[in-house]
Formats: C-alpha cells, sequence, structure tokens
C-alpha cells in the first residue's frame, strides 16, 4: 500500500512541475527587457514599456498605454485601450477594447486557420498573412490593412476599414 502512495506521489509531484508558468509584468511606467523562455505572458498596468526576446508562449496585454514588442508568439490578446504591440509572428490574435495599435505577421498552420478576432472601437491592425487565416471583424470604426495570403474575412458593425496593403 505504501508502494501505491508513494508512485502517486510521485506522479502528483512530476505533474505539478510540468504545468506551464507563467511570467507577470505590471506596474506604471516601467521599462524593461525580458526573455521569454517558452513561457506564457501577462502585461498589465499603465504606460509600461516591455521588449520580450526569445520565444514566448501565449503574450496577453491589459491595461492602457502598453508598448510591447516580441518575436515569436503562440498567440497574442490585446485588452484596454491605446496599447502599441508590434510582434515578429503569432499563430492566433484577439484585440478587444479601443484604440490599439498591432502590427505582427500571422501565421496559419497546414491543418488548423489561424484565427484572428477584432472587437471593440478604433483599433488599427498591420498584419502581414501567412497560410490560411480567418478573420472576424466586430465593434465600431475597426482599420484592418493587411498583406500576404487572402483571408476570410467576416464583419458586423459599423465604419469598418479593411484593406489589402
Amino acid at each position: 500500500m505504501h508502494k501505491v502512495l508513494a508512485v502517486g506521489g510521485m506522479v502528483a509531484a512530476c505533474l505539478g512541475t510540468a504545468q506551464a508558468q507563467t511570467l507577470d509584468l505590471h506596474g506604471i511606467g516601467v521599462s524593461r527587457d525580458v526573455p521569454c523562455k517558452g513561457l506564457d505572458v501577462i502585461v498589465t498596468g499603465n504606460g509600461n514599456r516591455f521588449r520580450l526576446t526569445g520565444d514566448c508562449g501565449q503574450v496577453e496585454v491589459n491595461g492602457s498605454e502598453q508598448q510591447v514588442s516580441f518575436g515569436k508568439a503562440a498567440g497574442l490578446v490585446v485588452t484596454g485601450v491605446k496599447n502599441r504591440i508590434e510582434g515578429d509572428r503569432v499563430t492566433g490574435l484577439e484585440v478587444s477594447g479601443s484604440e490599439h495599435q498591432v502590427e505582427t505577421e500571422v501565421r496559419g498552420g497546414d491543418q488548423q486557420p489561424a484565427q484572428i478576432a477584432i472587437y471593440g472601437d478604433s483599433n488599427v491592425l498591420k498584419l502581414a498573412l501567412d497560410g490560411p487565416t480567418q478573420i472576424e471583424v466586430n465593434g465600431l470604426n475597426q482599420q484592418l490593412t493587411w498583406r500576404g495570403d487572402e483571408p476570410q474575412i467576416e464583419t458586423t458593425g459599423v465604419e469598418h476599414h479593411i484593406q489589402q496593403d
């Protein structure tokens, strides 16, 4: 019976260490370079400047007036107001809130198209599309400029400006 408990404890310990860690970056007016090391990243606060280096997991930017740059990320989620995001490449993108500026390449896979969802008001996105991509544009006055592979685009809302670069 003790062997079963010992094995169960070892499995639980291994599972606990296998869980993904998250880099939590927050503050007001903080400026720094941070290595991702494949981890998920959550940025919160106001007026921060973070340069993420290396490959990142999911990058989530919340708050206002954040400036975040990164290389490759598994995905990008942007909420809040007036955040500016520049990335080399993501495989999925969700933007909500208002007046964000997002510039990145979005790469779809052979088996699954990349998913992009835009909500809110007056967001400006400049995207390079590589591979199959599905884009959903919602809200008011979204500005989407894209280049690369032709995406599937669905729209709801009013006054959107969608154009190929």
